[in-house]
């Protein structure tokens, strides 16, 4: 028996704030996941980090399990720290894997739900770009999008704790709309600015204005910031390195989509 899981990351959020009152976070999902496998032909955990290895533990109570027969195995391709979400789909990934593995299947608001008994939680399995309660795991809406942009990823250095950060924004969301706001995601980012600084970041927004992007956004509670191209753009190669040139102090991470 073998069993895998995959949950997506992010690059940090579109927008993070309150509205009406209750803490919103709108989702950045991009096309780079943590794995888990469930499987007999190996003994054992592997790869798990404490909040993953607390979700096994929570997710093996909640079917009654007092002896797991499978060894698991978690990979990803998200760095930690960097606010892309690494421990939301770490945890929700195992949560899935386990659950496949004894007959079962969680639903996305139940495995809201148990991300956020553990700490607050990106939507990253919700699918496509999502206006969620980060404290409760819970969908406020589908925000559609007419396109699957590229997104440069480029990280500032370091690592944040996301905890520490997670439930901080001075932000108040004017409207959730149906449609990406690119205007909402700019003001997000800059209001960000007062709680977790990052250089250059509007002189960044101008350049890549003036490059043709899209958007920049920002990790509200991490070091990643992401470009937005048109998804047709052949020259986003060439502009990647265009910017390194000007902000030296950014590191190149990857070149993605937003999964929708």
């Amino acid at each position: 028996m073998k069993l895998t899981a995959k949950m997506r990351g992010t690059c940090g959020e579109l927008a993070q704030g309150f509205y009406c009152g209750e803490p919103i976070l709108i989702t950045c999902p991009i096309e780079k996941y943590s794995a888990a496998v469930v499987s007999d032909e190996f003994a054992g955990v592997d790869g798990l980090g404490s909040k993953s290895l607390a979700m096994l533990d929570k997710v093996l109570k909640i079917f009654g399990v007092e002896d797991f027969k499978f060894g698991v195995r978690l990979t990803s391709e998200l760095p930690h720290g960097k606010g892309m979400a690494s421990s939301s789909a770490d945890m929700a990934t195992v949560a899935q894997a386990v659950a496949l593995s004894l007959g079962k299947n969680f639903s996305p608001d139940e495995l809201g739900k148990l991300c956020t008994e553990i700490e607050p939680t990106d939507g990253i399995f919700y699918a496509g770009v999502v206006a969620m309660n980060p404290l409760t795991g819970q969908l406020v809406k589908r925000i559609r999008t007419k396109e699957k942009f590229q997104i440069a990823v480029f990280d500032y250095g370091g690592e944040v704790d996301t905890l520490k950060f997670n439930r901080r924004s001075d932000f108040e969301f004017p409207a959730l709309d149906d449609e990406i706001n690119f205007e909402l995601v700019k003001n997000s980012a800059l209001a960000n600015q007062k709680i977790l600084y990052k250089r250059g970041l509007e002189e960044l927004m101008n350049f890549a204005k003036e490059l043709g992007a899209i958007a920049v956004n920002v990790a509200h509670s991490g070091t990643v910031t992401g470009i937005f191209f048109h998804e047709d753009d052949l020259h986003v190669v060439e502009k990647i390195s265009a910017v390194q040139k000007i902000f030296d102090f950014l590191q190149f991470i990857t070149l993605t989509r937003l999964a929708v």
